[in-house]
């Protein structure tokens, strides 16, 4: 006999886990299935940490709506998982500082990015070279300008997963997770969907949620050509003596010498680490971290803050985001029956979307959109017209 549930969620990941929470909440019962030995192993540990509301060019389009209503829910969110789990997750609220390290890269922010940032529903604030400086003192010489985005947030994806997967054990919440165990397919019928896993078990459930993040496609046939790995790499270091933040925002530019170029980002942490990132490599799907990598974002980071260079690594990583053709992630009914959901193809914003994504699939679920998200679902829904964002 197959194992039952109202809702089966294939996908541990912070996506996952933030709606089988939404879900629960609701009065479903609910199993999360994952292949890997513990949840948020994949690409939600990996990730760097930075609730982006307009640093990645996927922000700044129709996904901006959608972004806009997850951080109005984050940190309410965040206390509600720390209420329950008794984890706490420091959170950086000073924003994000985007430095142009040259007349080119100026221009292209003034020109191509401005335009679009000061078209979104977040705040932007012109810094000349000396605020930048006044704010982050050890930016380098070579700083001319930049923005602050000051309603960008950072944390520690790492504490992120231990509070909500503790979150998800406390109280009587009808949650059950299976790890350990690789869905191979997904079949649905007018009266229920059906979970095939790898050993021959089976759940059967009312509903099925996709959120496997880039095992998503095999999945998902009907939108496996709109589905790939981006894999990035990124490593954390610790500034000798740092206690507490080292840096009061996190920092991005884009460095480009010649042929070379790189994007480099630090991300302070709340015990004196600073991760430092980030490569994109599209449709690779090894999680090797490389010898070539960290010379690329290291090369960066020394153009971006020299002494960050010198900070010893204390860990080294590789990861895969979930990418989509559009950057826009997919959420919705991708079957005849309306029994199995994608929500999956947050491109790089998974941390930044769990909260909206989490209350989309539980709006979905109950069958009863409301005003305020019928807009967002459609932002992200699968039968839209994929079209590769601005860059």
């Amino acid at each position: 006999m197959p194992e039952t549930c109202d809702v089966a969620i294939i996908g541990g990941g912070v996506i996952g886990c933030a709606a089988a929470r939404a879900l629960a909440s609701r009065g479903r019962t609910v199993l999360i299935v994952d292949a890997a030995d513990r949840l948020g192993s994949g690409a939600s540990s990996a990730a760097m940490g930075g609730i982006l509301t307009q640093t990645e060019p996927s922000c700044l389009g129709p996904l901006s709506a959608v972004i806009k209503h997850s951080r109005d829910l984050y940190l309410g969110w965040l206390d509600e998982l720390t209420s329950v789990s008794g984890v706490d997750v420091p959170v950086l609220q000073g924003g994000d500082i985007q430095v142009a390290l040259d007349e080119t890269e100026m221009r292209r922010l003034e020109d191509e990015v401005l335009p679009r940032w000061t078209g979104s529903p977040f705040e932007v604030v012109r810094l000349t070279a000396a605020e930048a400086r006044e704010r982050e003192p050890m930016l380098s010489e070579a700083v001319i300008g930049g923005f602050l985005l000051p309603e960008e947030l950072a944390l520690d994806p790492m504490l992120l997963m231990e509070s909500l997967t503790t979150a998800l054990k406390a109280g009587d919440l009808p949650i059950r997770v299976r790890t350990g165990a690789a869905a191979t397919r997904v079949a649905s019928t007018p009266g229920g969907a059906e979970v095939r896993l790898r050993d021959g078990d089976r759940i059967a459930a009312d509903a099925v949620v996709v959120a496997a993040g880039h095992h998503s496609p095999a999945l998902l046939p009907s939108h496996r050509a709109h589905l790939f790995p981006i894999k990035g790499e990124a490593f954390d270091t610790r500034p000798p003596g740092a206690k507490g933040y080292p840096l009061r925002h996190h920092i991005f530019t884009e460095y480009r010498d010649g042929d070379f170029e790189a994007f480099p980002y630090l991300v302070p942490r709340h015990d004196g680490r600073v991760a430092m990132g980030v490569t994109y490599e599209p449709c690779v799907s090894d999680t090797t971290a490389t010898a070539a990598a960290r010379e690329q974002i290291m090369r960066g980071v020394a153009a971006l803050m020299p002494e960050a260079a010198t900070w010893p690594v204390v860990r080294h990583w590789a990861g895969l985001r979930p990418g989509s053709t559009d950057h826009m992630p997919i959420i919705g009914h991708v079957d005849d029956h309306a029994r199995v959901l994608a929500a999956t193809g947050h491109s790089g914003l998974g941390i930044t979307l769990a909260p909206a994504t989490a209350e989309l699939v539980a709006t979905l679920i109950a069958g009863h959109p409301t005003p305020e998200t019928r807009p967002l679902l459609d932002i992200c829904r699968p039968d839209r017209e994929f079209v590769p964002p601005a860059t």
